[in-house]
């Protein structure tokens, strides 16, 4: 009898089993998505994308029915589903971090809605709620629709500034020779914390074909920029150049790694202006593209990493340049 108590009080509540359903149905759609991803658009399809999270979340909410969940049941349970299949998608590899971060506010929305219109559905249809099941062929259905759809590209642009106490000749010098760039030197960064590789060097070197940018990051990623406009000391503009090498497997994410099917960077100009006081307004202005079912929710995340990105190569360049430009003072003195 006292086995029995002990079975029924460690008993996993039913819900719960739907909850890990729920996640467990993610990771699959997640899978057979990519085994898809040459007939259909794959995980960055809007099938997958928008309708495996309303899917998860209804089925949720269709587990917890007889528990009556309120409306913020509806509403939140459907993130712990959500949550274990993101983490199932990371523990199996289907995902890297930088996927991850990106599609968690996207996912726990529609899960959101998933489980409040299921709430809907069963309080209207409570006679039929068998049937709502059905909604987990919701993102093959959409699959079928979106396949023809071409990916919206959107052109866009990033332009921010910085004071640097330096003269324009000695931020010149810093941005044409970055080389050793060291971790530490990096302002804290979103960018970086999620996964993207840091940069370590930038060098400008003449070749054959002219002035041409060379960039190595972290993870052996190089690549490479041709220079289209230079005007010494005050502006310099690269137009970038990727090839199948410049991203080594596991380096980034292939959904978002730059000069793919979905994201790719144009060119990049830094202008510099003399300030009163031998100060130098240092601007960056890079252009991008970006192409994806969901630009409504890309674009405004590209344009928040890309913001954060510039401001930490513009933290980089102001720091170089002070020192550069103290130990110039000090070199001077010495001389006198």
């Amino acid at each position: 009898m006292g086995t029995m108590q002990g079975m029924n009080r460690w008993k996993i509540p039913s819900w719960l089993l739907w909850v890990l359903g729920g996640a467990l149905y993610g990771v699959a759609m997640r899978a057979l998505f990519g085994v898809l991803s040459t007939s259909l658009k794959g995980p960055m399809s809007l099938a997958f994308l928008i309708g495996t999270p309303i899917a998860v979340g209804a089925l949720t909410i269709h587990a917890a029915r007889s528990k009556n969940p309120s409306v913020w049941v509806m509403a939140f349970l459907p993130w712990v589903s959500i949550l274990l299949m993101l983490i199932g998608c990371a523990v199996t590899m289907m995902e890297g971090a930088i996927c991850l971060f990106l599609l968690a506010p996207l996912f726990l929305l529609f899960a959101s809605f998933g489980g409040l219109m299921m709430g809907l559905a069963l309080k209207v249809r409570e006679d039929r709620s068998s049937s709502l099941k059905a909604v987990a062929l919701l993102p093959l259905l959409i699959a079928l629709g979106d396949r023809g759809m071409p990916l919206p590209d959107r052109h866009l642009e990033i332009r921010q500034s910085v004071l640097v106490h330096a003269s324009p000749h000695v931020v010149w010098q810093q941005i044409l020779t970055a080389r050793d760039i060291r971790p530490a030197e990096l302002p804290l960064s979103i960018t970086h914390l999620i996964g993207v590789p840091r940069p370590v060097e930038g060098v400008n070197r003449m070749t054959p074909e002219g002035e041409v940018r060379f960039s190595r990051w972290e993870r052996g990623v190089n690549f490479q920029g041709v220079v289209t406009n230079r005007k010494e000391d005050a502006s310099i503009t690269w137009h970038y150049r990727f090839d199948a090498h410049s991203f080594p497997k596991g380096s980034m994410d292939e959904h978002v790694a730059i000069g793919g099917r979905y994201f790719d960077l144009d060119d990049t100009t830094f202008n510099l202006e003399p300030m009163p006081g031998g100060m130098t307004r240092l601007e960056i202005v890079a252009h991008y593209r970006v192409s994806s079912a969901i630009n409504f929710y890309a674009v405004p995340a590209a344009d928040f990493l890309g913001r954060d990105f510039v401001s930490t190569i513009l933290g980089l360049y102001k720091s170089r340049s002070e020192r550069a430009e103290g130990a110039k003072a000090v070199a001077n003195l010495e001389t006198r």
